[in-house]
């Protein structure tokens, strides 16, 4: 989730990445830094993030009181993304808290859940990322992520906060969360073990969906000295979710700390195949809201991202970005963030679908007359809408979107005889559309949320018609 951590690290140089490993079975992998599929095209995901209501946890047992309101989230707001907005990933948050909430025992009800709504978005045609999600280290003292018996040293009884989250800064830098996080990194009483049996457990639950993506090991870590110590942890529960679940793609952060300094040079590339580097961009969003509207500090962060991901030889997923889409200056970060993902063919995940609290981000208007979600925005929805290449025949070259147009210019690099699919947002795309290969015309076949179209050549145009 967004961050707001103030405080820079000492940053290491670089060293060579491993070879690529060859793909293994699945329904997504990863080969020489890409995703692909079954059939060996490479897919592009492009999606959202939602906190769902009951995935979330941000509630209590004990009397306290909930940390803030988590929408809900159901199959049918898959669907919407799918076909109105054209996406096909979801960026699904989890804690460890409620997988783990004793040492050892897993809750099974809680991994069904998980794997229900994994099943739902496939139904739509949407890919589901399981992201062990924190903030703060845990509800219990922050905002979200791990259990209580994992804080160490516990908390003390003064120490365990409840809601609502009208200090989230102060949490987040308290000193109860960041001797907790200290201790998970220096492995006390076994705690990145506990984790990584966590993590592999949870991997194996939802490998045989086919509607899953891969799971990421934690988002935004946070740490300030000695950062070999989260290359050791993502090692080590990286290699634990490898040999539970093999097939499974492995999604790893960076330092969060990125999210303020865009940048996070590779001390030591993941020494786990299948992996894809997912860092969140949110250039100078956090400082100020971006007020300079500067567009080439945006292309740089993610041109370095992309340059990242490729000395670790993993496939690039931007897990967040965003800015405050109520606002015009945010709905510019957010096309020009899209540019930038173009511009070096980048997967992305947009924060965040529904927010009903810490600024009210997302896709929807907070609730005012008792109803259970607000109007939808009609300007950040249109940003989003933003036709892709779901998946091709072959390599991805290049991405081109003219908005004045409505024109998506695909380049292919070895593309075969087989299908390309080609995202078809009905709010951008409400009518027929047309295809040139190589200026030819090319048949096209309308699948409601992509299109099908065949093209050996190396330029595809798509646009109305």
């Amino acid at each position: 989730m967004r961050s707001l951590i103030p405080a820079l690290l000492a940053l290491s140089a670089c060293t060579t990445a491993p070879e690529p490993q060859a793909a293994v079975d699945g329904p997504l992998s990863v080969v020489d830094r890409r995703m692909v599929d079954a059939l060996g095209r490479e897919v592009l995901l492009r999606g959202i993030n939602a906190r769902v209501r009951g995935l979330f946890d941000v509630t209590f047992d004990d009397g306290r009181q909930e940390l803030e309101t988590i929408p809900v989230f159901t199959g049918e707001d898959c669907a919407f993304l799918s076909t109105q907005l054209g996406l096909n990933a979801l960026r699904l948050p989890v804690n460890w808290s409620a997988v783990e909430p004793v040492r050892g025992e897993y809750d099974q009800g809680y991994l069904d859940a998980i794997t229900t709504l994994v099943d739902a978005c496939a139904q739509a045609h949407v890919w589901v990322l399981v992201d062990l999600h924190q903030d703060a280290f845990s509800k219990e003292v922050g905002e979200d992520g791990a259990p209580l018996w994992a804080i160490l040293p516990p908390p003390t009884p003064d120490q365990l906060l409840e809601g609502p989250l009208d200090d989230l800064g102060r949490r987040r830098m308290s000193g109860v969360v960041l001797s907790a996080f200290e201790s998970l990194w220096n492995d006390t009483d076994g705690l990145v073990g506990a984790y990584a049996d966590m993590a592999a457990h949870l991997a194996s639950a939802i490998e045989g969906h086919e509607g899953t993506a891969g799971i990421e090991l934690m988002n935004e870590p946070v740490i300030f000295s000695s950062p070999e110590r989260l290359d050791d942890f993502h090692a080590r529960v990286g290699e634990a979710v490898a040999a539970a679940a093999p097939s499974l793609p492995i999604f790893f952060e960076p330092n969060s700390i990125r999210n303020l300094v865009d940048v996070a040079p590779v001390n030591t590339p993941v020494p786990f195949g299948n992996a894809v580097y997912a860092p969140h961009v949110y250039t100078d969003v956090f400082e100020d809201g971006w007020a300079s509207e500067d567009e080439l500090a945006v292309h740089t962060s993610v041109a370095a991202a992309r340059d990242e991901a490729n000395q670790h030889h993993a496939a690039l997923f931007v897990g967040e970005f965003g800015a405050d889409p109520s606002s015009e200056r945010g709905n510019h970060y957010t096309r020009t963030a899209l540019d930038a993902y173009d511009e070096v063919v980048a997967a992305w995940s947009y924060w965040v679908y529904e927010e009903q609290s810490q600024g009210s981000w997302g896709l929807y208007d907070p609730p005012t007359d008792g109803s259970a979600r607000g109007a939808l925005r009609g300007p950040v929805s249109e940003v989003l809408a933003r036709p892709y290449p779901r998946a091709v025949d072959g390599h991805i070259a290049s991405i081109a979107w003219d908005a004045e147009t409505k024109r998506l210019t695909v380049g292919l690099s070895g593309a075969g005889e087989g299908l390309h699919q080609i995202s078809r947002p009905l709010r951008t795309w409400p009518d027929a559309v047309q295809a040139t290969c190589d200026g030819e015309a090319a048949e096209v076949s309308d699948r409601g949320a992509w299109i099908d179209v065949a093209c050996a050549g190396k330029t595809l145009m798509v646009e109305p018609g």
